[in-house]
């Protein structure tokens, strides 16, 4: 049996190279409670995220960049998700930096979702909520198996 190993980014994947991929294949794959499908309406979803790593109130807004981004374009390969780095050069401008994900629908027009001091969670529960995104059943979400992960 593998041994568990810790990577910076994605805690808890096997150590061996090949069951690592699986498992990290399955944390994109995601589960019914991360993954859903937008409606046809939305053509672009884009993150306005703040370039330093620093900056408190956008925490939530990175988690959700790493963890469930990529969970929401595994299923959504019709609909472009774009992040924008927004690079400051003092405190002041930090603060001004809008935190946000804004959904651009087929008409033109856009929603925004403000994502400062909200938990990654929240963000994609209010995502969710905004857009009326519709659950991936779990049957429809592939998973790789691997030894030493019991299905």
């Amino acid at each position: 049996m593998a041994k568990v190993g810790s990577t910076a980014m994605f805690k808890g994947l096997p150590s061996s190279r090949t069951w690592k991929q699986a498992a990290r294949l399955n944390q994109i794959a995601g589960t019914p409670q991360t993954a859903y499908k937008f409606d046809p309406k939305y053509t672009k979803i884009e993150l306005l995220l703040i370039q330093k790593n620093v900056f408190a109130p956008a925490f939530g807004l990175r988690r959700f960049w790493r963890q469930n981004l990529p969970t929401l374009k595994f299923h959504n390969d019709d609909v472009d998700f774009v992040l924008t780095r927004i690079a400051t050069k003092t405190k002041e401008d930090l603060a001004k930096c809008p935190t946000k994900i804004i959904l651009h629908h087929a008409d033109g027009s856009v929603q925004e979702l403000d994502c400062s001091n909200k938990h990654s969670n929240k963000i994609l529960k209010e995502l969710v909520a905004l857009s009326e995104a519709k659950a991936v059943p779990k049957e429809e979400i592939p998973v790789v198996k691997h030894a030493g992960e019991e299905l």
